[in-house]
C-alpha cells in the first residue's frame, strides 16, 4: 500500500465513532485472556486475604459480572445521547462538513471506547468462566478488574460531560478546523513521491518517444509534443470527489511503459462519469490494461476530504465564518477567529516552495503533470464569499486587512504580494459598496492605502 491510500485509509478510520471501540473491545477479549491467565497460577488463599481484590463465591462471580455489563449498557445510552447533541449543533450551526472535526476528536472515541470495550469485558470475562467448577476457586481478578472498569466508564463520563461543553465553543471548533489546515498544507502536496527524482528547472532533462521518431530532450519541448500531438484519454468509472491521486502508481506504469501522463482535473474536483482525467502520451504505447491500472491511481468519493485537497481545508474555515455572518447567527467575532486561523495557513503555504507541475523519475525523465493548488486560488477561497458577507461589518473587513498583512510580511516573493494585493483592492471596493458609516469607511481606506503602499514596494529578501 502506498503512503497516499495509506493516508486516506487512516483518515477514513480517524473519523469514524466505530474505530476506537473495536479496537479496545478486541483489547478487552486479550485482556479476559491475559487475567484468566494470571488468575489460575496464583493462589487462591493469597487473593482472598488481599484488600485490593474482590472475594465472592464462584456462583456469585458470573452473575456479578453480568450486572456490571448491564449498568454499563445502560449508562451508555445517556453518552449516546450527549455524542448526539454535539453532532446536531455542528451541523445546523457551523456546517455538516465541520463534523469531520467532531467525528476525530480522540476523546469522545476514547470515551465511547472505554463503555463500549468494558461492555465487552464484562461479557466476554463472563461467559469464561465453566458452567460446572471443580474445585473452589473463583476468579477474583476477573471481577476485580471489571470492578475497576466499571468506575473508569462512570469517570470517562463526568470527562465527556466536560470535554463536550468545551468543545462546543466557537474557537475550540475553529482551532481544530485550523489545525487541520496546517497539517494538509504541510503534507498535504501531490508531489511527495518516494525516492523519486524531483526537478523543477524548466531545463530539466526529459526523454519522450513518438512514434519512435522524435527525441525530445527538455521540458519545453515536451510540452510542445504533447501539445501537437493527440494523447490516449482516460476516462473516469462514476461519479464524485477526486479525493486523492496517487502519483507513485502513475510512476510505476509511466516508467515501465516509457509514458507522460497529464492531469487536467485537479484534487478535489468533481468528476462526471465518462469525464477525462488523464491523458497518456504517446497513445500507441497505452491499452485499456493500462487504462484500468491507472483510472485505480484515483480515489473518488462523495465527499472532499483534506488529505491532498488543502482548499478543502480552506473552506471548512470560510464555511464556519460565513456562516457566523449570517444574518440568523451574526457573531463576527468567530468570523475574525476563522480569518486568524485561515492567515496562519496561507502564510505557511506562502513559505512553502511553490508546488511543482512536473515530477521526474530516477533518471531525470517527464512523467506526470498536473495542475498545482497556487496561492491565488486560495486566496479567492478563502476571502471571495467571506469579504460579500461581510460588506456591511467594517470589524471583519478590518480584521481581513489585518490578516492580510500579517500574510504580507511572511511572504517575501513580488508575485505573491501582488496577489495579496488584489484583495485588499477588493475589501476597499467591498467597503465602498456595503452600508457602512462614513467613519467607519475611511478607516478602511486609510488601512487598505497603507497596506497598498506596503506591498507595491521593493521585493524584499
Amino acid at each position: 500500500m502506498s503512503r497516499f491510500k495509506f493516508r486516506h485509509t487512516w483518515d477514513s478510520l480517524r473519523v469514524s465513532f466505530w474505530f476506537a471501540p473495536a479496537v479496545m473491545s478486541v483489547g478487552a477479549i486479550l485482556l479476559v485472556w491475559a487475567i484468566n491467565w494470571v488468575d489460575e497460577r496464583i493462589p487462591n488463599a493469597i487473593l482472598l486475604n488481599s484488600r485490593l481484590v474482590l472475594a465472592i463465591g464462584v456462583d456469585q462471580v458470573r452473575g456479578t459480572l453480568v450486572g456490571m455489563g448491564t449498568s454499563i449498557l445502560a449508562t451508555a445510552g445517556v453518552v449516546f445521547t450527549l455524542l448526539t447533541l454535539p453532532l446536531s449543533t455542528v451541523a445546523s450551526q457551523y456546517g455538516s462538513r465541520l463534523l469531520r472535526l467532531f467525528l476525530a476528536d480522540r476523546t469522545t472515541q476514547i470515551v465511547l471506547g472505554i463503555f463500549v470495550g468494558s461492555f465487552v469485558y464484562c461479557l466476554a470475562a463472563a461467559t469464561s468462566i465453566p458452567a460446572v467448577v471443580t474445585d473452589a476457586k473463583a476468579p477474583q481478578l476477573l471481577v476485580s478488574v471489571g470492578l475497576l472498569l466499571l468506575v473508569a466508564t462512570f469517570a470517562s463520563l463526568i470527562l465527556l460531560v466536560q470535554h463536550i461543553s468545551t468543545m462546543l465553543q466557537a474557537p475550540e471548533i475553529a482551532a481544530a478546523a485550523g489545525a487541520e489546515l496546517l497539517e494538509v498544507v504541510q503534507s498535504g502536496s501531490l508531489d511527495e513521491v518516494g525516492n523519486a527524482a524531483r526537478l523543477t528547472g524548466r531545463q530539466a532533462p526529459g526523454t519522450l518517444t513518438v512514434n519512435n521518431t522524435v527525441a525530445i530532450q527538455d521540458i519545453a519541448t515536451v510540452e510542445k509534443t504533447m501539445l501537437e500531438t493527440e494523447g490516449y484519454p482516460v476516462r473516469m468509472k462514476g461519479t464524485g470527489y477526486i479525493q486523492y491521486i496517487d502519483p507513485e502508481d502513475m510512476l510505476t506504469l509511466a516508467g515501465e511503459k516509457d509514458l507522460v501522463i497529464r492531469l487536467p482535473c485537479k484534487r478535489g474536483a468533481f468528476v462526471w462519469d465518462g469525464e477525462v482525467v488523464a491523458l497518456v502520451w504517446p497513445a500507441g504505447r497505452f491499452d485499456q490494461p493500462d487504462e484500468f491500472k491507472l483510472r485505480h491511481a484515483f480515489q473518488l468519493g462523495h465527499l472532499r476530504t483534506p488529505i491532498q485537497d488543502v482548499e478543502y481545508a480552506v473552506n471548512q474555515l470560510v464555511e464556519m465564518a460565513v456562516r457566523a455572518m449570517s444574518p440568523a447567527i451574526n457573531d463576527p467575532f468567530t468570523a475574525m477567529t476563522c480569518l486568524d486561523y485561515l492567515g496562519q495557513g496561507l502564510a505557511l503555504f506562502a513559505q512553502k516552495d511553490k508546488e511543482a507541475s512536473h515530477i521526474y523519475d530516477r533518471n531525470g525523465r517527464l512523467r506526470l503533470v498536473f495542475e498545482p493548488v497556487t496561492f491565488a486560488q486560495l486566496l479567492s477561497s478563502a476571502f471571495d464569499m467571506l469579504r460579500h458577507c461581510s460588506c456591511d461589518n467594517a470589524s471583519v473587513l478590518l480584521h481581513m486587512l489585518e490578516v492580510i498583512d500579517k500574510i504580507c510580511q511572511e511572504t517575501q516573493s513580488l508575485e505573491l504580494r501582488q496577489q495579496l494585493l488584489i484583495h485588499v483592492n477588493l475589501i476597499q471596493s467591498e467597503s465602498r459598496a456595503g452600508a457602512l458609516t462614513e467613519p467607519d469607511r475611511q478607516v478602511i481606506q486609510r488601512k487598505a492605502e497603507a497596506l497598498q503602499s506596503k506591498l507595491n514596494g521593493p521585493e524584499q529578501g
